[in-house]
């Protein structure tokens, strides 16, 4: 088996395989240690299984998400873990030795505070083998499972979500090598395929399907209220003009975060504690707020003109009241009711997916072969260790190499040619041979 280019491994543990210049000391351990006995797992409620409101009892917002992660860890069921939380999919990443997808669903579940876990339990998918749940992370991350073939939107939330693992320092090896996979395979599939192309995503598809209740011509005399100017509240924003609305209002908890988004498209905004006194004079309705009250038919208020209204809910859990879709001349629209319109757009997109299977298939492969590689790295990365100490201890006998940096140097090429031989060995051995090898490496300097 070919050895992966020492480029190709994760910052993490590459760095865990660079020795400094103040060396190591002997029993010390670093926090990118690989643990051979570690397993990337995952769990997924998604719509591929679940029904809105089945999803929106399992949405998480960031403090949750942020708290749930946190009490994994503090249980130590969970060596890292990353959650992604969105209006389609609730979905819990985590390397352990010993839990299992099970037990960390059981977690989530009383977490949510769910009473009867046993209905919800047919309705998660679990991934226990790093490849398997390597490959699903991909499919999930590049849209192959959107409920808009190749939404955009998925990716960006995939690195939010694993940007609020590193800020709470829960990340970890084998999670950090799947989500570089993850941006690296995204990069491909855009500059290699067509599926990227045209503009598609739930927003997008969300105004598309506007134009099923008011035609497309007419929206230019329509005013447009989007209430939440998160991700996708953003989206539909910056796509809104290009469909033709020239009355566009943003409203959002945060004033600043609407009129900051608003200065960069020419909208207008309105605060957001005045949002109840001005909405019955608005054509469309997009919400895209989550983790708030939801909108009842008197706060929306009846149509102020004769035309007919619509009303778009693009939360989970829903903001506006299903009762709201009894208001006159009112049209009331899902999440799960919404579809792409853009036939082209599906059709190019639905050519590549073998494409972008392909390259899925490839990059799975690579992340397959890093894992079996992990152990030598692992073994080569603490051996050089050791000679590092034994060089230090050495070296400071030694006083007249104790001004500059000429120790250093001197200990650095020393290193080096150390490890050459052995690890030369390691990379070229494979199977049986390599692990008898790396047994006897263990067991000669301890530093299993």
């Amino acid at each position: 088996m070919g050895t992966l280019p020492h480029r190709e491994l994760g910052d993490g543990f590459s760095k865990a395989l660079t020795v400094p210049a103040s060396f190591k000391t002997p029993g010390s351990t670093s926090s990118n240690t690989y643990s051979t006995m570690n397993t990337l797992q995952a769990i997924s409620l998604s719509h591929e299984t679940a029904s809105l409101e089945w999803r929106q009892a399992l949405q998480l917002s960031k403090e949750e998400a942020t708290a749930f992660m946190v009490h994994l860890k503090e249980r130590e069921l969970a060596d890292a873990v990353m959650v992604v939380t969105t209006c389609n999919r609730t979905e819990v990443y985590f390397e352990s030795a010993g839990t299992t997808a099970e037990v960390i669903q059981q977690e989530l579940l009383q977490f949510k505070g769910v009473a009867d876990e046993a209905a919800f339990s047919p309705l998660f998918k679990h991934f226990t083998h790093s490849e398997d749940t390597l490959q699903y992370l991909l499919e999930v991350g590049l849209g192959l499972r959107s409920q808009v073939l190749g939404d955009r939107q998925i990716i960006g939330q995939f690195k939010d979500s694993y940007q609020l693992t590193k800020d709470l320092n829960l990340g970890g090896t084998l999670l950090h090598q799947a989500l570089q996979t993850l941006f690296r395979t995204h990069k491909r599939v855009h500059n290699e395929t067509s599926f990227r192309s045209g503009a598609s995503s739930v927003g997008y598809a969300a105004l598309e399907r506007i134009s099923d209740f008011i035609p497309r011509k007419e929206f230019s005399g329509k005013r447009m209220l989007i209430i939440g100017t998160g991700q996708m509240g953003t989206d539909i924003a910056r796509y809104a003009t290009s469909f033709g609305f020239q009355d566009v209002t943003l409203t959002n908890r945060t004033d600043e975060k609407a009129q900051t988004l608003a200065g960069k498209l020419n909208l207008k905004t309105i605060p957001f504690a005045d949002r109840f006194s001005a909405m019955a004079s608005y054509d469309v309705i997009i919400s895209c707020v989550s983790a708030g009250e939801q909108l009842t038919p008197s706060q929306i208020g009846m149509p102020l003109q004769e035309n007919k209204r619509v009303l778009v809910d693009l939360s989970v859990p829903l903001s506006i009241s299903p009762a709201a879709a009894q208001l006159p001349r009112t049209t009331l629209v899902n999440m799960d009711q919404i579809t792409s319109r853009t036939e082209a757009v599906k059709k190019a997109r639905e050519a590549s997916i073998s494409d972008v299977r392909h390259i899925v298939e490839k990059e799975t492969a690579g992340f397959a072969h890093w894992l079996q590689d992990l152990p030598l790295y692992h073994s080569i990365g603490e051996l050089k260790a050791f000679f590092a100490t034994v060089l230090e201890s050495e070296l400071q006998k030694h006083t007249s190499l104790q001004e500059g940096d000429a120790a250093s140097k001197l200990a650095k090429a020393t290193l080096d040619r150390l490890i050459r031989r052995p690890a030369g060995a390691l990379r070229a051995a494979d199977g049986a041979s390599r692990e008898v090898l790396l047994q006897s490496l263990n067991q000669l300097f301890q530093i299993a």
